[in-house]
């Protein structure tokens, strides 16, 4: 579902997963995580990659985990998820992230979703 901020970023470049493809296996150009409070040392509580692709577009993944399941994935052009730059990028793996949660409840998806929202 598009919302206002939606038409203030270039739309995503969605193309076929490739279910051959790679993801990035070094280090990812930025990470921006929600910590665990309950496991400092263990996976956050949700994440967002944000990665540039060598054509110069930006790629994004992200992960959470939750009270009793978790998801996500690890940024590469395998995904084909793509924007013009850092900033949409952003806004579209905020907004994917908030989507995959918007069916949830509970104490961790409103603390994900606080987190997503204030992101910028």
């Amino acid at each position: 579902m598009m919302d206002l901020f939606d038409l203030m970023v270039s739309p995503p470049q969605i193309e076929p997963v490739d279910t051959y493809g790679p993801v990035i296996q070094g280090d990812v150009d930025e990470v921006l995580t929600l910590p665990n409070k309950k496991q400092p040392l263990g996976a956050p509580t949700a994440r967002i990659e944000l990665h540039k692709h060598t054509d110069g577009r930006w790629m994004w993944s992200t992960s959470a985990e939750l009270e009793c399941r978790g998801f996500g994935y690890r940024v590469g052009p395998k995904w084909g998820k793509f924007a013009a730059s850092r900033d949409d990028a952003l806004h579209w793996a905020r907004k994917e992230l908030c989507e995959k949660l918007s069916r949830e409840d509970g104490h961790k998806v409103r603390t994900v979703l606080t987190w997503a929202n204030s992101l910028t």
